[in-house]
C-alpha cells in the first residue's frame, strides 16, 4: 500500500494531491422464518485519487491497481479538474501526521456464528421473523502531499432483527446492534434478552394498547433521542448542507452560518458529535482527510457551538477542519458524522415520570419522518407508555408526535443521566455514501407536547 501511494504523490502535477488505498473483506449470514439462507462474502480492493490543480479538484477510483492505472487516474483527476474551473476549491490548512489506527477483535468460525444465530432464531420460533448478521474488516493507508501518512485497520460486527407478531392487527419490532471490534462485542448485546422482551411487549400491545393522552409532557429514550441528534442537529450541521453546496450530495438545512453562537435549544441542552469512542459502530482516529479526530460540540449549554467541517467548508467559513470528512470505498470524501449524541444531564427517569400529571413515555419508534430542511418531524412510538399522575399507567398504542425543530429542543425541560449508544448506518450523497454511525443519548422530557 505505501509503495503505491508514494509512487501515485511522486508522479502528480497537480497543486495537491491525497491517495486512499483500501482493501475491505465483509460476510453476511441470514436467517429467515428458522430457514438458513447462507453465507455471502465479498471481498473489495481499490484506490481513490483526488487532486486540486489551479483551485479545482478531480476524483478517480479504480479497483485496479497496478501502476499503470494510478498514473492513469491522476491525469484523469486533473483533465476533470480543468472542467471544473468555474467551482474554486480551497482547503483549510491543518496539522498532518504520520500515525496508525489498528483496533484489534476477536475472530471467530464461521460455524460458531451459525450456531449462535440459530440459538436466537429459536427463541422467535412461532412468529415471523428476519435475522441478518454481518462483519467487516478494512484496511486503509491514506497519504497526501503535505505529509500525512495514516494507516488503518478496523473490524466492525452488526447483528439486525425483524420481529413480526400477529394477532388480529400486525405489530413488528426492529433492532440493530453493532461496534468497532470483533466477536467479544457480541456479549455485550444481550440480544437474547432484548428479543424476548420484544416478543412479549408486542403481545401485550395488540392486547391491551390504548390510546394516548392528546396533550402532555413526553419522555423520549436515547433510542429515540438518538435518531432526534442525528437527523435534527448532525445533518443540520453538516457545513456543506449550510452552505447549500450541492442539495442532491448533501441535502438541505434550515441553519445558517449566523446561528453560531446563537440560542438553539434549551439551556439543559449539549449534543455532541464524537468519532473517537472506542467500540462505536462509527468510531475513527482519522478522518479522510487525514485530519486527526475529535469531539466536536454541536450544541453547548443550548447554544450553537460549531459546525461539522471537512477542510473545504471549513477554509470557506474561516475555521479549521474538526475531522467531519468521510467515505465510502471507491467515493469522495464529503461532510459526515461520526457518533451523535445528547450529552447526559442529572435527572433519573423516575423523577422524570413523577413529576408527569398526564403524558407519555415513548421507548422506541416504528416510523419518522423529517423534512430535507431538518425543520418539521414526526416520530410514532411502538413501545410506549401511558402516564398518569407521576406513575406508568398502561400501553400507549401508537402515540404520534409531530413537532418543528426549534419547538422541540426549547421544549426540553428535563435531561437524563443514562447515556446509551445505537448502531446506524447514515445514507448520504450522491451518489449515496451509508457509512456507520452512532446516535443515542439519554432521556428527554419535553413539557406540553400535542400527541396524536
Amino acid at each position: 500500500m505505501q509503495d503505491m501511494a508514494e509512487y501515485a504523490l511522486n508522479i502528480s502535477k497537480a497543486d495537491y494531491t491525497e491517495i486512499r488505498i483500501e482493501k475491505v473483506f465483509e460476510q453476511g449470514i441470514a436467517f429467515v422464518n428458522g430457514e438458513f439462507k447462507g453465507i455471502e462474502s465479498n471481498e473489495r480492493k481499490g484506490f481513490s485519487i483526488r487532486i486540486i490543480k489551479d483551485n479545482a479538484m478531480g476524483f478517480y477510483f479504480s479497483n485496479d491497481f497496478r501502476k499503470a492505472k494510478i498514473k492513469e487516474g491522476i491525469e484523469k483527476a486533473i483533465k476533470m479538474a480543468v472542467t471544473r474551473k468555474r467551482h474554486k476549491i480551497n482547503l483549510s490548512e491543518e496539522k498532518m501526521e504520520e500515525g496508525e489506527d489498528i483496533v484489534k477483535g476477536k475472530e471467530e468460525s464461521i460455524d460458531k456464528k451459525i450456531d449462535y444465530l440459530k440459538d436466537i432464531d429459536k427463541i422467535a420460533s412461532g412468529y415471523s421473523r428476519s435475522i441478518f448478521y454481518n462483519d467487516e474488516l478494512m484496511e486503509k493507508y491514506y497519504a497526501n502531499s503535505e505529509g500525512a501518512r495514516i494507516y488503518s485497520k478496523l473490524p466492525r460486527i452488526s447483528l439486525h432483527y425483524l420481529i413480526t407478531v400477529s394477532n388480529g392487527r400486525v405489530e413488528q419490532m426492529s433492532r440493530e446492534f453493532g461496534n468497532s471490534g470483533g466477536w467479544e462485542m457480541v456479549k455485550e448485546w444481550n440480544v437474547v434478552e432484548h428479543i424476548k422482551h420484544d416478543i412479549n411487549f408486542l403481545k401485550k400491545l395488540i392486547k391491551e394498547g390504548k390510546k394516548a393522552p392528546r396533550k402532555g409532557s413526553v419522555i423520549l429514550s436515547p433510542y429515540i433521542t438518538g435518531l432526534i441528534a442525528h437527523e435534527s442537529c448532525g445533518h443540520p450541521f453538516e457545513a456543506d448542507r449550510i452552505m447549500g453546496r450541492e442539495a442532491a450530495q448533501a441535502g438541505k438545512s434550515f441553519v445558517k452560518p449566523s446561528f453560531i453562537g446563537k440560542k438553539y435549544a434549551d439551556e439543559n441542552v449539549s449534543i455532541v458529535d464524537d468519532p473517537t469512542i472506542k467500540k462505536s459502530y462509527g468510531y475513527y482516529k482519522y478522518d479522510d482527510e487525514g485530519v486527526k479526530a475529535r469531539r466536536r460540540y454541536l450544541i453547548k449549554n443550548g447554544i450553537v457551538n460549531e459546525f461539522l467541517h471537512n477542510r473545504e467548508t471549513a477554509y470557506e467559513m474561516g475555521v479549521k477542519s474538526n475531522s467531519a470528512a468521510r467515505a465510502s470505498y471507491g467515493k469522495e470524501p464529503i461532510v459526515r458524522m461520526a457518533n451523535t449524541y445528547f450529552m447526559p444531564g442529572s435527572y433519573t427517569l423516575e423523577e422524570m415520570i413523577e413529576d408527569i400529571k398526564e403524558g407519555v413515555y415513548m421507548k422506541t419508534y416504528v416510523e419518522w419522518n423529517i423534512d430535507d430542511r431538518r425543520y418539521n418531524q414526526k416520530y410514532v412510538g411502538e413501545e410506549a407508555y401511558i402516564i398518569k399522575n407521576g406513575e406508568i399507567n398502561g400501553i400507549a398504542y401508537h402515540p404520534v408526535i409531530e413537532i418543528t425543530t426549534p419547538k422541540l429542543y426549547n421544549s426540553i425541560d428535563a435531561v437524563g443521566n443514562e447515556l446509551k449508544f445505537y448502531p446506524a448506518t447514515c445514507g448520504k450523497g450522491d451518489p449515496m455514501q451509508g457509512i456507520p454511525v452512532t446516535t443515542g443519548g439519554v432521556n428527554l422530557r419535553l413539557r406540553e407536547a400535542r400527541i396524536k
